[in-house]
């Protein structure tokens, strides 16, 4: 699927509906662009992640790994 976005004077594009639906993409998803050798970009699909969640479930895994491991001696 090739479209023609146009760069506005912001330097803001809008993705035709066509490209959002195909990627599934919706409002307010995140996009990391990518500046290729050749000068061609590249628009990956990223998820946010909360950090402080992240933390709080790797300490839950710890604990989790240490009673584990404390109930096989």
């Amino acid at each position: 699927m090739s479209e023609f976005l146009e760069v506005g004077n912001n330097g803001e594009i809008t993705l035709p509906t066509a490209i959002r639906r195909k990627a599934n993409l919706q409002d307010g998803d995140l996009l990391e662009a990518f500046v290729e050798d050749d000068g061609s970009i590249r628009l990956v699909p990223k998820t946010a992640v909360d950090r402080k969640r992240v933390e709080e479930d790797q300490l839950k895994d710890i604990h989790w790994a240490k009673e584990k491991k404390g109930s096989k001696r």
